[in-house]
């Protein structure tokens, strides 16, 4: 009887025993494996060539790009007032010894609740205010707090006395007190006389509104003339007339472009108010005056503001709220030549 452990003898023509068959079948794996890997490692040879090399020299960022990189890492809460909502101008002047002589408000009649403006009464009063030439800032003054005052100023009161040409120069870096003004031997020789400098800008965080006190030559607060109507100068006006007019003189035979009309939008339900035009009545008030409203600690002293308002009326007006809350910031008080509030 045969051992069950006996090898059977090879198959004729099979080129050697059963026993190299697994061998074939590893080389065959192997050879797959190895195209695998030099596919994939084909592939990662070109998407490295596609990305740009780390080690590769980057160009050097400008000193205006790393500025503004430095702004933007800040903590926008450390500087609210780049963010501001609302934007006033304040003009003045100064007397020979450098102190604050007069301020330009402006007089503007408004329905406010008598409480608001302190009055012992309820409901709704009618009263003219005296506040400052303001408004929102819009898109095209491009985040620009001196452009968006000047074009307020303009527009409400038609550039009264032609001083919104003084926002163009003038240097906001901080106003100089009254006893330490280099320019006061200068002013005393000519009431003409203006340098730009001595401004002062101050942020109100509780109107996210920025306040610009910008100085006028004492000779500017005679005039009472205005240089603009629905926000648009008189200069500018004639120029489009005088465009316009050189337009319809042209040759008849000269081919014109077919102007294109606008076509009205559907805006829907409006959610705003169009702003009004020229509707603020500039006045100048005495210094003196300012500093004993300040003093006052009423929420809207009553001021004298020089001229009537009406049949016997003696032509004061109150300070409105937020103004009077303006003028009664330390440094603004400094400025004024009021002295520091007691403290609590």
């Amino acid at each position: 009887r045969p051992s069950v452990f006996m090898r059977p003898p090879p198959r004729p023509g099979a080129g050697g025993s059963a026993a190299m068959a697994p061998v074939e079948g590893g080389k065959k794996k192997k050879k797959a494996r190895a195209k695998a890997e030099a596919e994939a490692k084909a592939a990662a040879e070109a998407s490295a060539a596609a990305e740009p090399r780390k080690d590769k020299a980057q160009p050097k960022a400008t000193e205006s790009e790393r500025g503004v990189a430095a702004s933007a890492a800040q903590d926008p809460k450390a500087h609210p007032e780049e963010s501001y909502s609302a934007s006033s101008v304040i003009f003045f002047t100064r007397d020979e010894a450098g102190a604050v002589s007069k301020v330009l408000l402006a007089v503007e009649e408004r329905k406010v609740q008598a409480s608001y403006i302190g009055l012992n009464q309820k409901g709704k009063v009618v009263q003219r205010m005296l506040l400052f030439p303001m408004g929102r800032r819009e898109k095209k003054d491009k985040c620009d707090t001196v452009e968006t005052a000047k074009r307020e100023y303009v527009e409400e009161t038609g550039d009264y006395g032609g001083l919104a040409k003084y926002l163009d120069f003038a240097d906001f870096s901080g106003a100089a007190a009254a006893g330490d003004d280099p320019a006061a031997e200068l002013r005393k020789a000519s009431d003409k006389f203006w340098t730009g400098k001595g401004n002062m800008a101050v942020y109100f965080a509780a109107a996210s509104m920025i306040n610009l006190f910008c100085e006028v030559p004492a000779k500017a607060a005679e005039s009472s003339e205005r240089k603009a109507s629905g926000g648009v100068s008189f200069a500018e006006q004639e120029a489009a007339i005088a465009k316009a007019k050189a337009r319809a003189e042209e040759p008849a035979a000269k081919k014109r472009k077919k102007e294109r009309t606008e076509q009205p939008q559907q805006v829907g339900n409006r959610t705003y108010h169009v702003g009004r035009h020229d509707h603020l009545d500039p006045v100048w008030i005495d210094a003196a005056e300012l500093r004993a409203a300040v003093a006052s600690g009423e929420r809207s002293p009553a001021l004298a503001t020089g001229k009537a308002v009406g049949e016997g009326e003696d032509g004061k007006c109150r300070l409105f709220p937020t103004a009077a809350s303006v003028l009664r910031m330390p440094e603004v008080r400094e400025w004024l030549g009021v002295p520091s509030a007691p403290k609590a």
